[in-house]
């Protein structure tokens, strides 16, 4: 249950990707997914304190960065 108070959650780890096209997911209700696959390169960026922009079906962009203490 989510209270007005509560910040909803957007990043998840899952064991693999789920169908998002129309269906129930973690998040709720989804129409759409996409999925992506991060390069040693794109390790290397993050742990040197870079971001990942991703685009997301030419429509939304995603950024990528490594938490605190990581």
């Amino acid at each position: 249950m989510n209270h007005s108070h509560e910040k909803p959650i957007n990043v998840l780890i899952v064991d693999q990707p789920f169908d998002a096209d129309g269906n129930e997911t973690p998040f709720g209700r989804r129409w759409g997914g996409e999925r992506f696959t991060l390069t040693p390169e794109h390790l290397a960026a993050l742990q040197a304190g870079k971001s990942i922009a991703v685009d997301v079906m030419s429509e939304y962009a995603v950024f990528l960065k490594l938490g605190e203490g990581v």
